[in-house]
Order: structure tokens, then sequence, then C-alpha cells
């Protein structure tokens, strides 16, 4: 099949570049509009205070201001700042605990207050003048003291500052006899970090009622519809009425810019003027979730030949001050840990935790890069202890074709094995592992770490997708579907998928896309769920449009419409590839034919609506492997070599593949040795505010990258092909650390591995 393909598997283009390159594409901090005014925020200076009296009069007098808000100016609703309740089929484990502006403060940054001016510095100058009275209560900063006896309270319905414990549904066999069974025995217990996602583009929302009281809302986001169903149930507002814009993303990584939004929104309301609430990089750091910390421990059981006979999990999840995405990454992690490899005994819990720390959510990896960072280090520990090869444990242990995977699923190709030994052999694997290289100072070691994913969030979430497709009068084509353009191309990937199956050009393929107005409902992207679901639904669409092509072409050209086909905008006889029509000219005469006018066919373009329901959930596997080199005088860890053996089912575009397996290894080279996302651990205040203070891997940090895409494809993929765009960080984080005991003999058990605990652990060891 591939052999003939004419789009499908090329390297194309993002069909965006152009636009981007030059700066003509448009994000939400680039909209301008007339009379617009600038909104700004007012946060705590303390982690957890009672706000006994906000006195605004001084700054609503000040000349250019137009509004100031409080608590007591908003909707009094509760909500979930992740939003992701409607998508969700089982909703029953959300807590809604945050107001559009809070009435306590509850982390050191929680926004009390907002308001609109005529411009940033008449608003900056507003802010100054609000005057709060606070009463400054005591704070819990650490998820481990949270849950103590007399500990204080973030929220005071959770008790002991639990908001909910759950244990894994697949949890299985009997765990305590399978660790009597074991011959072996290892645990270890990590923390992780909060790490932050930091997109280039800031927070930022505009939005603007107009004269009927339609309210449009520009935002960088991955959930519009989402957003404007929310909105609407917060300001009483009919769905019709709410256009929520979202089309492109200054970068997306699953976070959830949802606080500016209602913000902007209100001050809006009560200006009744167009609002443009642009947050900075330290309101960004604060107020827009990080990823979910987790206090791990996992303990791992093995019979001598190396067979994996019991696992256990117990995790408290750091959420911070709201419950935002708690228990659902929770889920993830507990799934991922318990459910790479065959495993007759498990068990898995957690109890979701409330600080006075700034809240988390639900970013890029969801809980697996925590989840396999802890697994895959046991696994490497058990391996020692038998006197094994790691990766031939892995191995061993590895779940086959037609297995469950961890969402219970089975699995539709068996590619995890040809992961695991083409990454081996890139790196040098047998030549390399414990070898004890060094040269002065420098020690050497390689590590790895093996994973699968997901493509969706099937069966748990909602995922449909809805696509129309219509053919223009010059034979072109618009695919009209609701999601944003990310920065991952799948506008491009989608576009490659249409043209393949319609027989046009990449350039025929127009997206219409990321507007509530103009498009129809879609839940946003997320759980590597772009592709596969919109892949699919755009192929069933283009399949109708080509039947449509066909059935319209036969008639003219006197064949059936099987005895035809399409290529490079012509339709032709496949025995005389000389008779042929252009797409163009069978969409003229659908038109402007004389069938059309004068048999009351009507004038019509060719046109499809489709519904696509994911019923399957095909994953991802992988391998990643690194060499790295270790300062043992300064404790700096310099990462030489990444190989990342992914399957990716079919590359659509292996130039996109690439580059979002290589984008997100450096979101998980930050987790690993870099992004430290400080907070002061007397006050609660974040000290790592700008990118001066929280490093994120710069491409001088980089090393090279060496991608090996395994494609098989899956039978229910667009073209077989799964998404991958989390895979590529979920097992760096554990790869590193495995390195570094392969080169050092030490393991951190607080991430990310800075000098400073490189160096400590060295002394200690």
């Amino acid at each position: 099949m591939n052999e003939d393909l004419s789009v499908v598997g090329k390297r194309l283009p993002h069909l965006e570049a152009c636009d981007k390159a030059t700066g003509a594409a448009k994000y939400a901090v680039d909209i301008r509009i007339p009379g617009m005014l600038a909104g700004k925020i007012l946060t705590s200076p303390y982690a957890h205070a009672k706000i006994k009296k906000i006195d605004k009069s001084k700054a609503e007098k000040l000349p250019g201001v137009e509004a100031v808000i409080t608590w007591n100016d908003i909707p009094h609703k509760l909500l979930n700042p992740s939003v992701q309740e409607y998508v969700l089929r089982d909703a029953q484990n959300e807590i809604s605990d945050m107001y559009i502006l809070s009435e306590k403060a509850r982390f050191c940054g929680d926004i009390i207050a907002a308001v609109a001016a005529v411009d940033q510095a008449t608003a900056e100058a507003a802010l100054e003048l609000i005057q709060v009275e606070y009463e400054v209560l005591p704070a819990v900063f650490d998820p481990t003291e949270a849950i103590k006896p007399g500990a204080p309270l973030v929220h005071d319905f959770a008790k002991q500052n639990i908001s909910k414990h759950y244990k894994s549904p697949n949890s299985q066999g009997d765990v305590e006899k399978g660790f009597q069974e074991a011959d072996v025995i290892v645990e270890i217990t990590l923390r992780t970090s909060k790490q932050h996602i930091t997109p280039l583009e800031p927070c930022t929302c505009v939005a603007s009622f107009d004269v009927s009281g339609n309210l449009n809302v520009w935002i960088s986001s991955q959930r519009h519809f989402i957003y404007r169903r929310k909105l609407a149930e917060l300001f009483d507002l009919t769905e019709r009425t709410v256009n929520v814009i979202s089309q492109r993303l200054g970068g997306g990584f699953g976070e959830a810019n949802w606080t500016a939004i209602p913000i902007c929104v209100a001050l809006a309301k009560k200006t009744r003027k167009p609002v443009k609430l642009e947050y900075t990089r330290k309101e960004s750091l604060l107020n827009t979730p990080t990823r979910e910390a987790y206090v791990e421990t996992g303990k791992l059981g093995l019979k001598k030949d190396g067979t994996i006979i019991a696992l256990q999990e117990n995790l408290l999840s750091h959420g911070g001050a709201y419950f935002s995405r708690a228990i659902a990454t929770a889920v993830v992690n507990m799934s991922n840990f318990i459910g790479l490899y065959r495993c007759p005994n498990t068990s898995a819990e957690v109890d979701a935790v409330y600080t006075n720390v700034p809240f988390s959510g639900g970013n890029r990896g969801y809980g697996g890069p925590q989840a396999f960072l802890l697994l895959e280090q046991l696994v490497d520990m058990g391996a020692e202890e038998l006197g094994m090869d790691p990766l031939e444990v892995r191995l061993k242990n590895l779940k086959h074709m037609g297995e469950l995977t961890h969402i219970g699923l089975p699995l539709e190709t068996d590619t995890q094995e040809k992961c695991i030994r083409t990454g081996a052999e890139r790196i040098g694997w047998k030549e390399k592992r414990g070898k004890n290289r060094a040269k002065g100072t420098m020690k050497y070691g390689v590590g790895m770490a093996t994973y699968f994913d997901v493509s969706g969030g099937q069966p748990h979430e909602i995922f449909d997708r809805n696509v129309e497709i219509k053919l223009t009068e010059d034979g072109e084509a618009d695919v009209i579907i609701g999601i944003p353009d990310m920065g991952t191309n799948l506008i491009g990937t989608a576009a490659q998928i249409a043209a393949e199956v319609m027989g046009l050009r990449y350039e025929d393929i127009h997206m219409v896309h990321g507007e509530t107005e103009r498009c129809l409902w879609d839940p946003g992207i997320g759980a590597n769920a772009g592709l596969y679901g919109v892949g699919n639904g755009v192929m069933r669409a283009a399949t109708e449009i080509r039947k449509q092509l066909l059935e319209e072409a036969s008639k003219k050209l006197d064949a059936a419409p099987d005895e035809l086909d399409i290529k490079d905008r012509k339709v032709y006889i496949k025995a005389d590839p000389s008779k042929n029509m252009t797409v163009a000219e069978i969409c003229q005469d659908s038109i402007y034919g004389k069938e059309a006018i004068h048999d009351l066919k009507g004038h019509c373009n060719i046109f499809a609506k489709i519904s696509f329901t994911p019923t399957l959930n095909p994953a991802p596997t992988g391998a990643v492997f690194a060499d790295i080199e270790v300062d043992t005088e300064t404790g700096r860890i310099n990462i030489l070599k990444l190989v990342l053996a992914q399957d990716c089912g079919k590359a659509i575009n292996p130039t996109t593949v690439e580059g979002q397996l290589e984008g997100a290894a450096t979101l998980g080279i930050g987790f690993a040795i870099f992004e430290d996302y400080y907070l002061n651990p007397q006050t609660g205040a974040l000290e790592s505010t700008n990118f001066n203070t929280y490093k994120i891997p710069s491409s001088l940090d980089l090393p090279d990258m060496e991608i090996a895409l395994i494609e098989e494809p899956v039978p229910s993929g667009p073209f077989g092909a799964k998404g991958v765009g989390m895979c590529g960080m979920m097992g760096i984080g554990a790869a590193v650390a495995n390195a570094l005991y392969d080169a050092v003999g030490i393991r951190i058990t607080d991430m990310p591995f800075t000098p400073e605990k490189v160096l400590q652990a060295l002394k200690n060891k």
C-alpha cells in the first residue's frame, strides 16, 4: 500500500510555515481591537491569608481606570481550572474548588483582584492603589507535612488536606502474596518536581462583547469548545452567543490557560469594552498549572529468572492549592506503573493532597514521565540484585500482541522489543554498559527506559471528531474542523491524509480550524489524540468525497466508479488513463453544469460531513537510551547522546514525527536535570520567576539526538498511524537516572538532578 502513496509519508513543510516564518500568523497575544483596554491582576503576597477587606475606591478614581473587580464582583460559582469535566465519561472524581477571583488567598500569587484601564501603565498604577487587609494564616508547603494531624487546612472540607483517596481499578491479583513469592524485592521513594511548561507565548486573553451582547474571546487554548461552554455557564450566556477563537497556540504542551479567561471576560462585561489580559512571565509561572508533583513509592518483586511477580505503588499527589487534575494525572501514573509489564500481582493507590503552593495540572506526559522514572529505576535495581542485564529483564517481561495495555485495551501491534533492540544497538549498549568508563574527573554511563503511551483518552475521555470537507469550484478542498494549531503540524498531517484520499495535492487543501462559530463541536487536543482521532475523521470524510467524485466522473467518462481512480487532481479510467477529467471540471459541473441547471439537481458543492467516535486506543511503544558524562568535581551531568526508538504506526510526515519526539525529549531533559520550580520553604513564594532563574534547556544544552522510527501500521489508525506527541519525554528522566547510576553508582531521589544534588550524593556515597 505504502509504495503507491503520493502525499502520505512525505517530508512536506508545515502547512502554515510561510505565515509563521514571516510573522503573518496571528496569535492571541497579537490581537488588537480599537478601544481595547489593558487588564492587570493583583495577587496575594501571602501563601495563606483571609481577605478581611479590600478598598478599591482610590483605584477606581484614578483617571483612565474603567473597572476594578474583586470576589464580590464576579459570579460565585465554583469551578475546576482544568475545565475538563465536560469531556470525561465519568466525572465523579472531579472537584470544583476555585472561583474566578479568590475569596481567600491559598498560595503566594493567588489572584484576588483585577483592573481594566486605558493602558498598561495606568492599570499597573491602579493595582498599587488597591488596599487589602489580610489576616495571615499558618501555611503548609510539603505534602508529607500537609497530611499530618494538626496541619493548617487549605480547604476546610478536606480532612488532613486530602481531597481524594483513589485505588487504581487496574490493580489485580494478590500483591502481598506476590512479594512473599519473590526472590528479590527492591523499593525506592522519589520526589518529582513541579516542572512548568513555559510556552513562548504568555497566557493571554482578549474578550469583547458586541452591541447584540454576543461574546468573542481570543485565547491560546487546546480546548476552546469546552471553554465556550464553561464561559456560558459562568456568565449566564447561551453557548450560541459565545465565540471562542483559538486558531494557533504559541506552545500548547497541555497547559490550561484558563485563569486569565474568565477574569478578562468579567472585565469586558463590566466595562462593555474590549479588554486584553496578558500575563507577565511571573504571572504565567504562578497562575497556569505546573506538572503534577509526586511523592511516589514503588516496590518491585522478581523471581530468580527475572520474571516480575509483584508491583506496588503508593502516591502522594502534590496538587497545590486547587484540585485541577490531581486524580486524573495520578490515574495515568498508576496505570503506566502497574501496566507496562506483564505482572500477575499489582496494586496502586493515591492520596491527592492540598498545600499552599501554586496548583498543578495535566501537562505533556500527564503523569507518565513520573511513573516511568519510578518503575524503570526499580527494574534496573532488581536486575542488579539478580546479576542480570536490565535490558534482558525488560525483554523477558514485555507484553505482546493481544495482551492488554495499561488502559485495558489489547495491543494491536507488537513492536516494543524491536524498539528496545534498535535503540540498544544504536547507543552501543553492549560496548558501554557497566564498563566503568572514565577520563580524569569525568565518568561515563548509559541508561535506558521503555514505555508505552496512548493515542487518545478512550474509553475514559470523549475524543469524538466532527469533520466537514467542501470542494471548491476550482477543485480544491476546505477541510473544516474545530482543532487549533498547536505547532505540532496536526493541520498539515490532516491535510496530507485528505489530499492522499481525494487524489489532490497537499497545496490544494485549506484547513479551516480553531473557531467555535465556524466549526462543528470538537473536544480539543490532548493525550496524543490529535492524529489518531482527527486523522481518522478526515480520512472518513475524504473517502466520502472520493466516492462522490468517482460517481460524478463515471457519468462523464462512461465507466463504472470502480473502474476509475483519482491522482494528481485527475479522475481517470484505470485501464486507459488518457481518458480523464480534472477534479476542477467535476466541481464546476456539479454547480454550473447542464444537469445541475436544467434537471433541477441544484447548484451545490461536493460536500461531506462525518462524525468519528474512537473505540480503540493503540499504544505507541518506545525505548529511550541515554549516554551521559558526569563531572565528579562539579556534579554537572552532560547528556552526550539520546537515542529514541519509537513505534509510530505510520509516519504521515516523518519530519513532523521526528520534530515532535525531539521537542518532547527536550522537555524531558529539562525535567531530568534543569528545571527547578523553586518555592521558598519558609514563605512559599516562587523564586524562579523568569528564564534567568527558571532554567530551561537551550539549543546549547541539547545532546546529539537520534530518532529511529519503527513503522508497523496499526489497523485502526489513519493509514496505520498512532499519536506520539507526548512519547518523546516519557522515559528521559528514567534513562538519565539509570545512566547516572551506571556512571557513578548513585541514585538521586529528588528531581531535578542538579549539580548540587549530584555532588552531595557523591559525598554521601
